[in-house]
């Protein structure tokens, strides 16, 4: 969670790197084309700037994070993503534009790569939302479902539903609903 500037610039360093290489060509290239990885950075960008001003207590950033807030709100309604602010660790990777949806109570660890229309929800009001470790891909149309925990390095598979815990460390997952097909050695 991001608590003060030094975090917000190491999330944003790290991320921008995922995304562009960390090279200023990459990310110029980028903007002036407003490629797709550019527009999700732009969404990204503002994340990290909503959940820094939303973590700390002045007037001045509770008026900052309704601004990236609101803004947040626009860029995602444009690309279909809905992440509300502090779900997501470091290293968010989004690989397509597609429709995003996460629960505001989920958790997700750092290097989470998604590749489109995916959802991290409850199974109704009141229930709690998933956990889910570090470096955890989750493949397309997938979906994980209820208070269950996902381990460190889980693949899930597209098109998966998972709705039971998966405890395995760098457990490959697949199916409706999702079980294990493979561990890593």
């Amino acid at each position: 969670m991001i608590q003060d500037k030094k975090d917000l610039k190491e999330y944003l360093a790290y991320e921008r790197a995922l995304y562009f290489g960390g090279e200023n060509s990459s990310w110029l290239q980028a903007w002036l084309l407003r490629s797709k990885f550019y527009r999700i950075w732009q969404y990204l960008w503002t994340l990290r700037h909503a959940e820094y001003h939303k973590n700390r207590n002045t007037l001045w950033d509770k008026a900052a994070f309704v601004w990236y807030h609101r803004r947040k709100y626009v860029l995602g309604n444009r690309l279909g993503f809905e992440i509300p602010e502090n779900c997501f660790e470091k290293g968010l990777l989004i690989y397509h534009i597609a429709p995003i949806v996460v629960n505001e109570d989920a958790r997700i660890g750092e290097n989470c790569h998604i590749t489109g229309n995916f959802c991290v929800g409850n199974t109704g009001a009141g229930t709690k939302s998933p956990v889910l470790g570090k470096n955890v891909t989750a493949g397309w149309g997938c979906s994980v479902i209820g208070d269950i925990r996902i381990a460190d390095g889980v693949t899930i598979g597209a098109g998966s539903v998972v709705t039971r815990s998966i405890n395995q460390n760098g457990a490959t997952v697949a199916g409706v609903p999702g079980r294990v097909l493979h561990l890593k050695e």
